[in-house]
């Protein structure tokens, strides 16, 4: 068994998943946490860590902080200069607008799905200033993530869980749950911390087969959790949704603000209320078996203006507050 991976580098999450088996393992011996306070979450890196490229047009500065993204990666960018007034991106065909900071200047989160090709995309950032209009253009890559595929058997009472359809419904449920976009950051220094101390178990992105007669994709990532063991908040954020779902079973949906959720299946337990303000690790809920489940774990994910993305690379993320 590997060894649990309390708060991972995005490459060493990345070599535990080369080494995944591609079974769903149904139980964890890790002993469960009952304290509030057992894991008190670690601030980020301060100050703001040095950019992997920069570009200066107009007077103006563009920060990439990530050389490359992966496929379901994200990355952030920065821009700063005197009398911004807005700003926009657009990449892989999504255009979006920057956010101020503060004192700081503007930012950005930029994003590829799971299925993006593995190439060079053109990355174009369009901000308007005081004196001005200023464009920018770049080269950004995607890297393939290397997904591998899982054969999972649902029997009895929840073997009808594979219908397509109700998959389709759940997805479509999910999408309008996280549409709209909070303008204003709802996470805090304490960044992004994985919602469990136990080892890592089916990855995000995985093909999966299910009971040898229909293909999906794992849109998060699977922890070990035996039914009962308090799963905390990723960020801080806001509750959007603590009800059943059919497929996800007992689910909550935190909003971190500017598109940005997280979402948390199976409980057995939910622990908070629609519209609550949940501090980074508080708990949530306690862990379980519901919905389309082969044994007890934790299933969680993160959507960024309505694609799955791999949670994993929040982990290790500066984000400004």
């Amino acid at each position: 068994m590997m060894m649990p991976c309390a708060k991972p580098s995005v490459l060493i999450c990345r070599l535990q998943r080369a080494l995944l088996t591609a079974a769903l393992i149904l139980c964890c011996l890790v002993p469960p946490i009952f304290a509030q306070d057992a894991l008190a979450p670690l601030a980020q890196p301060e100050p703001r860590p040095m950019p992997s490229s920069l570009m200066v047009e107009g007077g103006l500065r563009l920060e990439t902080y990530f050389p490359s993204l992966i496929q379901a990666g994200a990355g952030l960018l920065r821009l700063s200069g005197d009398g911004i007034q807005g700003a926009d991106f657009s990449f892989r065909g999504e255009t979006g607008a920057f956010f101020p900071v503060e004192g700081d200047g503007w930012y950005a989160l930029v994003r590829a799905d799971m299925d993006t090709a593995a190439r060079n995309y053109e990355l174009a950032v369009r901000a308007q200033s005081d004196a001005g209009a200023v464009t920018f253009s770049r080269d950004l890559r995607v890297d393939p993530a290397g997904y591998i595929l899982q054969r999972m058997t649902l029997a009895g009472e929840r073997a009808y869980l594979v219908d397509r359809e109700i998959e389709e419904a759940e997805f479509a449920t999910l999408a309008a749950l996280t549409r709209s976009q909070q303008p204003e950051a709802l996470w805090d220094t304490a960044g992004f911390e994985l919602p469990l101390q136990s080892a890592l178990a089916t990855p995000f992105g995985a093909f999966r087969i299910l009971n040898e007669e229909r293909e999906t994709r794992h849109t998060g990532w699977d922890q070990l959790a035996a039914v009962g063991t308090p799963i905390r908040a990723l960020a801080a954020g806001e509750v959007l949704f603590a009800d059943r779902l059919e497929i996800r079973g007992n689910t909550v949906i935190l909003d971190h603000g500017h598109g940005l959720y997280s979402a948390y299946a199976h409980f057995s337990e939910l622990q908070v209320a629609v519209g609550m303000r949940v501090a980074a690790g508080q708990i949530i809920g306690l862990s379980g078996n519901t919905g389309r489940s082969s044994g007890p774990h934790l299933h969680w994910e993160v959507v960024l203006r309505g694609e799955w993305i791999d949670g994993l690379v929040f982990l290790d993320m500066w984000l400004p507050v």
